[in-house]
């Protein structure tokens, strides 16, 4: 019989924002333990949420195998890694004074503007072990600002939204992310020209990946009711694309260097396609035995249930190129929120754009009206795919197509 702990501990301080002051400060520290017992081709799972006894843990777990829930794979074994990703971030105490004091200059500097939502540090550590050799630790921390802004005198719910991302804190890059946006939202400008032209995405921003990503789960491509089911080994799009699962340390924000079921990708990712050519969909080991494809180490799983195939955190390979040297000379439309987008069964793509400015590349130039964005899945990610930037644009990197641009 083989025995498997999954234990995850999250520690969060979240600062909690309204009408620009402090509304409440929560803290987390949550440690759920999931036991896994294999044998014969079955799991036995059992959980717990806090502090538990080890003990009983495995005796629930050997107990559910007469629930017969197959799995006829061989748990991962053999290897032993631990990461730890953390900086150094403030204190608690120091934390709480620093937001306050972010937001006394928010209020002194755009008085006109009212900032919500939250803004909070995250630990995490998760671990992965069994009897069979595998003993892997990843420990992480993830710093969110995620400001919601209203302009005093709209009416809408709010106008705009700054997000920043990093390991460690940092007073100026939010505020001069907030800086750039606002100071040009505050300019409305009228689109250059209409028709197709470069439309700058923020690259953590699922809504252009969300076609290719549903498309290239590893059961939909076995089952054959993937676009890209014949497609595979084939060369579908521009040599300028490589989408990669990674669990490298600059691509990782809340995703372990190993999936739910202990696979370990050699250095820390996985090509699905590269330079355009599609290689393989993403898979789990269900998958990848059922398949007969290769495993991706695409796994996912909550601490009390069975792995289950899921993406993770898949990354567009960055250019060579600033987004300024991608635009080549061209203004852009950056566009920060969209809401209401989609791609057709066929793929087909559009979306309304609430906010959206135009840039050299650099900065943000001015506030566009409200606009509708098109394009089609092949030709997005083919010939009118011209990269992602190796610099970023408000904290973050940015993706540049070539798409059909009208006002609503």
């Amino acid at each position: 019989m083989i025995k498997e702990k999954y234990i995850k501990n999250l520690k969060e301080i979240s600062i909690n924002i309204l009408q620009s002051n402090i509304k409440s400060v929560r803290k987390k520290d949550i440690t759920k333990t999931g036991f896994r017992v294999y044998e014969n081709g079955f799991v036995g799972i059992a959980g717990a949420v806090g502090k538990v006894d080890e003990l009983e843990l495995e005796k629930r777990a050997i107990e559910n195998l007469r629930l017969e829930i197959p799995y006829p794979y061989e748990p991962s074994t053999n290897l032993v890694k631990k990461v730890d990703y953390r900086k150094e971030t403030l204190s608690h105490e120091e934390f709480v004074k620093e937001v306050e004091e972010l937001l006394e200059i928010l209020k002194k500097e755009f008085p006109d503007f009212i900032f919500s939502n939250n803004i909070y540090i995250k630990d995490f550590e998760t671990k992965l072990i069994n009897n069979k050799g595998i003993d892997l630790t990843h420990i992480d921390r993830v710093v969110v600002a995620s400001i919601v802004i209203k302009e005093k005198n709209s009416v809408n719910v709010f106008d705009a939204l700054s997000t920043y991302i990093d390991r460690e804190y940092s007073r100026d890059k939010i505020l001069n992310n907030i800086r750039g946006m606002l100071t040009a939202y505050k300019n409305k400008i009228e689109l250059p020209s209409k028709g197709k032209q470069p439309v700058v995405f923020i690259a953590d921003d699922g809504l252009t990946l969300m076609k290719i990503v549903e498309e290239m789960n590893g059961y939909k491509v076995g089952t054959g009711a993937s676009l890209f089911k014949d497609f595979i080994g084939e060369k579908k799009f521009s040599d300028k694309f490589t989408l990669y699962q990674s669990a490298e340390e600059e691509e990782l924000s809340g995703v372990e260097f190993f999936d739910a079921e202990g696979v370990v990708n050699p250095d820390y990712k996985y090509t699905l396609i590269e330079n355009g050519r599609i290689i393989t969909p993403y898979t789990d080991k269900k998958t990848a035995s059922q398949f007969n494809l290769p495993l991706t180490g695409s796994a996912s799983a909550e601490y009390d249930k069975v792995p289950s195939l899921a993406p993770r955190n898949l990354v567009v390979k960055s250019s060579d190129k600033t987004l300024k040297e991608l635009l080549n000379g061209r203004l852009g439309i950056a566009v920060l929120i969209a809401s209401g987008g989609d791609f057709t069964q066929e793929g087909v793509f559009g979306t309304p754009v609430q906010l959206a400015f135009l840039t050299d590349g650099e900065k943000l130039l001015g506030r566009l009206p409200e606009l509708t964005i098109s394009g089609e899945l092949y030709s997005m990610f083919g010939d009118d795919f011209v990269g992602k930037s190796q610099d970023k644009l408000l904290g973050q990197k940015a993706i540049v197509f070539n798409l059909d641009v009208d006002y609503i």
